[in-house]
């Protein structure tokens, strides 16, 4: 080859190489130009409030995403308000929200309520446990007691849980009932918008126990005015919640973990359901991430992709069996 056919080689491929790579940068060129709005499926004050709260300060501070961050609360229907509201913002990346149980659990609830196909998940973070309180002046001092009363009268204990019906407090309590021999179908469940507002309904004496999770309880406890009966976990919970036994170590054999993700909208674009798996990503990389979840008692496990669809079929046949168990719960 001539040192004039050889040079004229090397341009090409030097072009060829500049093109495949400024066709690469620019598939992920992409990021949000306006303010994105994070939408949560729960008055403000919940976990999943506190999820996206979290993941808002993360992700602007670390200049993740350089538009600001809106957090909107939409609760109501086992998060379909919230996914609704989401779909009508659009697919173009400037609008995402939490992900939870419901996604599984809604579709076999009800055909109106939104689930995982009715949205674009991005990703899963983390494991979630659950804690069962009583007022601190309640004679309900242990999981014995609460077996006792509802072995007595199923209907005898009124239970209640945010942000509604199908959430993981709600199954997680459902659960804990029928794992103590009561007639978990004529069980008392009584669904609000948030933790906080059960708490409230609990303290003015609407309800009797409070199923949350372990994130939410410290304020309440720590005001003394709410005392935990145990949490529903494999094993005790470290930090301020190190002191409350299990509900196995009680007897209680019920064993149900709730998980926390984010989620697009339906018709969410390619490059933008990009940009925010890979962000997610970074973020569950990140030590500022661990220390959040060590403080909130949860427990990673990202999954994306075809891992997250499988983990989300999955879910959804096992909710199956679940919700045949305790399905008729009433209110």
């Amino acid at each position: 080859m001539s040192s004039r056919h050889f040079f004229r080689f090397i341009l090409l491929v030097l072009l060829c190489g500049a093109s495949a790579w400024g066709g690469l940068v620019h598939a992920q060129s992409w990021a949000p130009s306006r303010p994105v709005a994070f939408i949560v499926g729960s008055a403000a004050g919940g976990g999943i409030d506190l999820t996206a709260r979290a993941l808002q300060r993360l992700l602007e501070q670390g200049r993740i995403v350089k538009s600001p961050v809106v957090v909107i609360n939409k609760p109501g229907a086992g998060n379909s308000v919230a996914w609704q509201y989401l779909n009508e913002r659009g697919g173009d990346g400037h609008a995402i929200a939490v992900g939870t149980a419901n996604l599984a659990s809604n579709p076999v609830m009800g055909k109106t309520l939104l689930g995982y196909r009715d949205v674009t998940p991005l990703a899963l973070l983390f494991d979630d446990y659950f804690i069962l309180m009583v007022r601190s002046d309640s004679p309900l001092r242990t999981m014995a007691d609460v077996r006792q009363r509802l072995q007595k009268d199923p209907a005898g204990l009124a239970i209640g849980f945010g942000p509604g019906i199908g959430a993981g407090t709600h199954i997680a309590a459902a659960m804990a009932v029928k794992a103590m021999g009561a007639d978990v179908k004529k069980g008392r469940f009584i669904p609000y918008r948030n933790a906080g507002e059960a708490v409230a309904g609990m303290l003015s004496g609407e309800i009797d126990v409070v199923s949350g999770t372990a994130v939410t309880a410290p304020p309440f406890i720590g005001s003394g005015r709410v005392r935990a009966l145990g949490v529903i976990a494999p094993q005790r919970l470290s930090g301020a919640l190190a002191h409350v036994a299990t509900v196995k170590e009680q007897g209680v054999d019920v064993d149900f973990v709730n998980w926390r993700g984010v989620v697009g909208p339906k018709n969410m674009e390619k490059e933008q359901t990009a940009f925010w798996v890979r962000a997610l990503a970074e973020i569950s990389r990140s030590d500022a991430w661990q220390k959040e979840l060590e403080r909130s008692f949860w427990k990673v496990n990202f999954k994306t992709g075809a891992e997250l669809d499988r983990f989300l079929q999955e879910q959804e046949r096992a909710f199956r069996t679940i919700w045949a168990e305790i399905g008729g719960t009433r209110q």
